[in-house]
């Protein structure tokens, strides 16, 4: 008799845990049910862009305000170039200050050029009038957007001064 004593309890307790555990797998299915996600996820393979950014200062020099050159070079999941994209497709942010720096250049684009062979030729410039680059690296990335698919990449835009540079 006391043998049976002792089971009982555990095969009550787990009688109760199993119930617990199909009620809330029961509950889980419902949700997922009643709430089907319409969302497709873009970071599947079929939907990622690889993005590969090279940045050039261009004119732009420490104390003026010339545009700054960004090649930005889109494929698909596939290395198809992205043929067909256009300057609304592209964010630009400018991530970090430096010192002595007063605005960023984050999506302030001038000039945009699609070469039609999956590059893209980008000007950036200052977001402010009346800032001028400051000498140093500035850290940016470029995202991609086209329908569910993106990607991203980061790029450093080198500010230098020139041989002769006004200090």
């Amino acid at each position: 008799m006391k043998p049976t004593k002792l089971i009982a309890p555990f095969v009550e307790n787990s009688i109760k845990l199993s119930c617990a555990v199909i009620t809330g797998l029961a509950l889980v299915l419902t949700i997922a049910w009643v709430h089907p996600s319409n969302q497709v996820q873009a970071d599947t393979p079929d939907n990622a862009l690889t993005v590969q950014v090279q940045a050039s200062q261009g004119f732009a020099a420490p104390g003026n305000s010339l545009p700054a050159n960004l090649l930005v070079v889109v494929t698909d999941h596939s290395g198809a170039p992205m043929t067909h994209l256009d300057q609304t497709d592209f964010a630009i942010s400018n991530q970090f200050k430096l010192p002595g720096q007063t605005c960023g250049f984050s999506n302030n684009i001038v000039s945009f050029v699609n070469v039609l062979n999956g590059a893209y030729r980008i000007q950036v410039d200052l977001v402010l009038p009346g800032c001028t680059w400051v000498e140093g690296d500035y850290l940016a990335y470029v995202a991609v957007t086209d329908g569910l698919s993106r990607g991203q990449a980061p790029c450093t835009l080198s500010v230098k001064c020139p041989v002769i540079c006004a200090r």
